[in-house]
């Protein structure tokens, strides 16, 4: 499950992080900030079952009442007002219905664009309570849900502005083309909270910072004296899907200065790389375009039992070669093995790829944790690359990629791990 919906409870509806994403801006929140609960379903509590209905959503705060046709279309309206029975009527400034259509975006993303309807200023008639319907809203049954005698799906414009009948008419009102559920909207102010200033010292995101570190990086130079390495080895470890390969193509893009897909890489069901693959860079700040002083080593992103019998320590101790398969057993009869590896073959910083999405998973930090210590007992220092990082906060992050220190609750996150 995406970290994103563990703030969504029951929804049968809310299944997608673009379906809570979208919600999120017609109430004019961040999207991390906003909880979600069903309170009441029609299809499970019956369409006629108006009591449910009151006594799960009855002084419960502001809610959504979200239905979804069987064409996949969205439809509701939002009250900041406690639903009961004590009068025909509350005045609610912030009530709104509104229409949201899933759509398919470039490649294989989604996205959900909205629209939103808001009553004059001077109308009254903007949500109706009543002890013999469901949620209603407008004066004119601008979205009638339900009464006591079964589904009435009524939208006729009068106190909403809508533009025509909220619900398109060509799906059938009957039970069988509609769900509908009441959604209890609490907003976590504490998620909120943005530090002002970023809690990692010494970080800048100028284009003149970003060039520096290139060149640094890139002109980096071995410094152990006495020991003959011409070139450090860094080890990408992480599971399916981490973003170990896509790594390899940032790194040889920034060399070329050009976009590169030099490493494979993609969605699947397992993971892309079967065989550890030994990277080399060229230093375009080299007048004989040399290589830079440092390989990167990619390998393949474990399963359930992958790197579970040794084979971590044979790839940290240098005994396998460049395109050794990692999907077979490996020992020392294996092709190319390094029964007596050298300072030079083996690995001498391990880089652990954490999917942002993965840090609030135990058993995956705790599969890390192990590798971590694993190379730790070797004298192996460890480095973390954290990936993916606009999916834990598309509506800052996946704006602003400066913003990636100046969130609390990832220094809480960071700090931990």
């Amino acid at each position: 499950m995406s970290p994103a919906m563990r703030q969504v409870t029951g929804s049968k509806l809310v299944a997608s992080v673009e379906t809570l994403a979208a919600l999120a801006r017609l109430l004019k929140v961040r999207r991390n900030t906003l909880n979600l609960r069903r309170l009441f379903d029609a299809g499970e509590s019956g369409w006629n079952n108006v009591s449910a209905f009151q006594s799960a959503c009855n002084d419960q705060g502001p809610t959504i009442v979200l239905i979804r046709s069987s064409d996949g279309r969205f439809y509701g309206g939002y009250t900041s007002v406690s639903w009961d029975t004590s009068k025909s009527y509350r005045p609610d400034s912030q009530a709104f219905l509104f229409r949201l259509y899933p759509e398919a975006g470039p490649g294989s993303n989604r996205h959900v664009r909205s629209e939103q309807f808001y009553v004059s200023p001077s109308e009254q008639h903007r949500a109706q309570h009543s002890s013999s319907c469901g949620p209603t809203f407008g004066a004119g049954n601008d979205l009638m849900t339900f009464t006591t005698s079964g589904i009435s799906l009524r939208t006729n414009p009068s106190s909403y502005p809508t533009l025509g009948p909220l619900i398109d008419s060509s799906v059938s009102r009957t039970e069988g083309n509609f769900q509908l559920e009441v959604l209890q909207v609490t907003i976590d102010h504490d998620a909120a909270c943005e530090l002002e200033l970023s809690w990692v010292e010494g970080v800048h995101w100028g284009v003149q910072d970003s060039m520096r570190l290139q060149k640094e990086v890139l002109n980096f130079t071995p410094a152990a004296a006495g020991v003959p390495i011409k070139s450090i080895n860094l080890l990408l470890c992480g599971g399916v899907g981490a973003g170990k390969s896509s790594i390899v193509s940032t790194i040889d893009s920034l060399c070329l200065g050009r976009i590169s897909r030099r490493a494979p890489h993609g969605q699947g069901t397992g993971s892309l790389t079967r065989k550890l693959r030994k990277y080399t860079f060229v230093n375009p700040d080299s007048m004989g375009k040399s290589k830079v002083q440092w390989q990167v080593w990619d390998s393949m992103g474990w399963g359930a039992s992958d790197y579970q019998k040794g084979e971590l320590g044979f790839i940290l101790d240098g005994h396998l070669p460049d395109k050794c398969k990692l999907d077979d057993p490996i020992s020392l009869r294996t092709s190319g093995f390094k029964a007596e590896p050298g300072v030079a073959d083996a690995v001498h910083c391990m880089c652990l790829v954490v999917p942002c999405d993965a840090a609030s998973d135990d058993s995956y930090m705790a599969r890390l944790r192990d590798m971590r210590q694993f190379a730790r007992d070797r004298e192996i220092p460890t480095l973390v690359f954290l990936t993916k990082i606009d999916n834990y906060d598309p509506d800052v992050i996946g704006q602003d990629l400066s913003k990636t220190f100046h969130r609390a609750t990832r220094q809480l996150r960071c700090g931990r791990e």
